[in-house]
């Protein structure tokens, strides 16, 4: 018989349930909701989210996998408490794998693309010279995501969802307010914002290594 042709537009992606799970408890732990050590119990993540225990399971060891949660079975599932001697490593692997991807998402920005991004790195900027570090971060965050799409290479993008959340976690926010030189930082990010709007790949890859292996 047949086979009948769909395009994309006749049958819309749904996402999985395990997919949903998996970024709501993910957005809890890097928002703080769900602090560093806290145990995460299937039945109250299962009521929260109104989903059933198989994907919540498969959410969790998902999330493992990526550095936010740790499980030993039969005896816990939790939050992963950082510890300090891995926010340097954090920094430098976030500092090649987010350099790598501006040097390869710049060039290819349509002209929408590159004035969203612009004002998203000047607005991070912003935020970070206010003293508003958790609005910061969360802009960071946001933005990374946005970038990594527009790189347009599936396979640093899988690596990209693999760790970035894993890595960025290990970043917290009293470390920045604490050990890390606000004036440099800035002063590297003016840099940032300078290369993003000249379109200039390497200096912005530069700068973003600048930021995450110096500070």
């Amino acid at each position: 018989m047949p086979i009948p042709r769909h395009t994309s537009d006749e049958i819309p992606h749904r996402p999985l349930l395990r997919d949903v799970a998996e970024q709501r408890i993910r957005s809890a732990i890097l928002d703080g909701t769900f602090r560093p050590g806290e145990a995460l119990h299937d039945r109250e993540l299962q009521d929260w989210l109104g989903v059933s225990r198989t994907p919540i399971r498969d959410a969790l060891n998902e999330l493992a996998r990526a550095g936010l949660v740790e499980m030993e079975a039969n005896r816990f599932t939790r939050v992963v408490r950082p510890l300090p001697e891995e926010t340097p490593e954090a920094m430098h692997t976030l500092g090649v794998l987010l350099g790598g991807i501006i040097r390869l998402a710049l060039p290819r920005l349509s002209a929408e693309e590159h004035a969203d991004v612009l004002h998203r790195f000047e607005r991070t900027g912003a935020l970070y010279a206010a003293g508003e570090l958790r609005s910061a971060r969360e802009e960071v965050y946001a933005l990374w995501t946005v970038l990594a799409e527009l790189a347009r290479n599936r396979h640093l993008l899988r690596v990209f969802r693999d760790s970035f959340a894993g890595l960025f976690f290990r970043l917290p926010v009293d470390h920045f307010a604490q050990t890390v030189d606000r004036a440099q930082v800035l002063e590297h990010q003016r840099a940032l914002v300078e290369a993003v709007a000249d379109r200039a790949p390497v200096a912005a890859e530069q700068a973003v290594r600048a930021i995450y292996c110096n500070a």
